[in-house]
Order: C-alpha cells, then structure tokens, then sequence
C-alpha cells in the first residue's frame, strides 16, 4: 500500500503528462515489476491511470474520493486529520462519536460517498446518494478560553461554499440566512453546525459544521423535488476531491480570523433575504416582516409587521417573497 501511495503522488505531480515506468522505478528506488504491480493495484481500486507504450503512465482525474488527491491539492499550513469513508450514517454523527470518545487535538476532517441517516435542520433527512453528491464534516477542537461564535461560524463557512462554488462550477450562487446555498434558486448546499460539551467541565469542546452537496444529483424524493437542485449537470468535469481541497483550502485560511466578521460584507452581497419580505419561525414564534441586514454577528435584522426591529441569531427563514417569483425553497 505504501508503494501504491509514492507511485500515486508522483503521478499526480507530473499529471497530465507521462510517466515512464523507468523514471517512477528510479525515483523510488524500486524494480519496474515492483512498480507495475503498484500501477495495477491503483487501477484494481479505482484510479484512473492510463498507460501507453513507450511513454509510461499518466494519472487521470476521476470522481473517486482519494485522500491522497484532497491532500495533496489542499494548499493550507493547519495540520488536520482526513478520514475518507465509502458509507456513514452521517459524517456529524460520525465526528460526534470521535470526539465524545476522545477530545481533538487538531481539527478532522470527514468525507463520505454517501450517508445512510445524513440530517440536516430540526433533524430533517438529507437525501444522500452516492457519486453525484458529496458529504463531509470539520470538527474544530475549542479550547476552555477559546472563544467561539456559531452564528459567524456558520455564516462564514457558507461564503467559503459559495466561493469554492463560483470558482470550480462557474455558477451565481444566493444565500438563504442562515445555512442554505442557492443555485439558480434551488437549494444546492445544507449547512448544519453543532457542538459536543465535555461532561465533566460543561464546556464546548468541539464544534463540527457538516455540509451537504448536491453536485450533480437528480431523481430528488417528491417531497423535495421542488426546492432541491443540483449545482452542475451530469457532464461536468469538476471532481468531488476538487471541491472538498478547494473548500479546505480556503475555509481553512479563513478560520483564525472569522471572529472578526470580516467576511460578512460579501455575506451581504450573497444574501437573497436582504430587502425581503420575509416568514421567519424562532423557537415557537412565527415572526413576519422585512430583512434590514445582517449584523456584525451574522443575526438576521427584521423590521418585523409591528413595527419592531429584531435582532434574531436563530431561526428558520420558512417563506421569501421575491418580487421574480422564482424561489423554490
């Protein structure tokens, strides 16, 4: 396996060129029946490496998570742990379970092909089919003096998704407060943070902030068919690890600094509800009214049908009403 791993990192380094059996074999110091034998392990397992006859060996990009690729091409100086999994129940449930057994030193990263009990808000499924979609958790070790707001956390981390959607796919993305990502008014992207407490102290010990992708996913259930969509057609040629390293990289960048709101000015800009009306329900008030802004703690600001001006961290934006009519969530 250790083999198989240096020949694939080489591969990747002179992708799309050729690698000739010889050059791979000095390099690592290895016979060419050694290397050739790594060449069809990598295959048998799913690469995509292509071979011809008198140039070598070229790695090819396919849809396949590989932890080798999402590392490689992730370009971030925080150390972080990446677990690739074929199947979970859920990647928020599954870093839950880390680290209640044992508290995280460095953050860990968790990605999956698919998710068997993926949820997102007030426990709702997250349809989660494998291939097309993409699944993956952050849990983010909080120290006992460390400080932490989830509101600008959540609402930094779905700038980061926009971003990486703008950059791979091209697309005109929209925010719906507080954790939906919109692409062409479908909703493409779930975002759901939550924390796990230390028992004995009481305090947050790590916070996980899970998203849901629904790349090139169709055949959505019927009772979500009319709000859910997918970010690319069938054809794209954007891959699932170039997603997942793109959206490390510069979530990762941004992370030490996301206290100070710096983000929220293209927050803003992202935002469909800034200038809407809008039905919001908040615990168990419904509340009806006209989104003013996003203040500088990422809380939604309503002029709400009475008059009052509400400051409001949480809650569930349940209706939009868009002048164009075209909002499906």
């Amino acid at each position: 396996m250790a083999t198989q791993t240096e020949v694939l990192k080489l591969l990747q380094q002179t992708a799309p060129d050729y690698c000739s059996g010889d050059q791979l074999a000095q390099q690592l110091g290895l016979s060419r029946t050694a290397i050739w034998k790594a060449i069809q392990g990598l295959q048998t397992t799913g690469y995509a490496i292509e071979s011809r006859h008198g140039l070598g060996y070229r790695y090819l990009e396919n849809n396949q998570l590989d932890m080798t690729t999402i590392k490689s091409q992730t370009n971030s100086s925080q150390p972080y742990e990446l677990i690739v999994l074929p199947t979970v129940d859920s990647t928020n449930a599954y870093l839950k379970r880390l680290a209640t057994r044992e508290p995280l030193t460095n953050p860990v990263v968790v990605v999956a092909d698919t998710q068997t009990a993926g949820y997102g808000r007030s426990g709702r499924n997250f349809y989660s089919p494998s291939t097309t979609g993409l699944y993956m958790s952050i849990g983010l070790p909080i120290g006992p003096q460390q400080p932490l707001d989830a509101g600008l956390l959540t609402t930094s981390t779905a700038v980061v998704v926009a971003r990486t959607l703008q950059q791979l796919f091209h697309v005109e993305v929209s925010l719906k407060w507080v954790n939906d990502v919109l692409v062409n008014h479908y909703k493409v992207v779930g975002i759901l943070s939550e924390a796990v407490t230390d028992l004995e102290s009481g305090q947050i010990s790590t916070v996980i902030v899970g998203m849901g992708f629904n790349l090139t996913t169709q055949g959505f259930p019927t009772a979500i068919e009319h709000k859910a969509g997918a970010i690319a057609g069938p054809q794209s040629t954007v891959t699932r690890n170039q997603v997942i390293s793109t959206l490390l990289t510069d979530f990762f960048a941004g992370y030490p600094t996301y206290m100070t709101g710096d983000f929220l000015p293209a927050y803003r800009q992202l935002s469909m509800v800034i200038g809407k009306q809008v039905e919001l329900k908040s615990g168990a008030d419904v509340i009806l009214g006209t989104v003013q802004d996003i203040d500088a703690t990422g809380a939604l600001v309503v002029l709400t049908t009475n008059g009052q001006v509400r400051h409001l961290s949480s809650g569930e934006i349940t209706k939009v009403n868009l002048l164009t009519g075209d909002y499906h969530g």
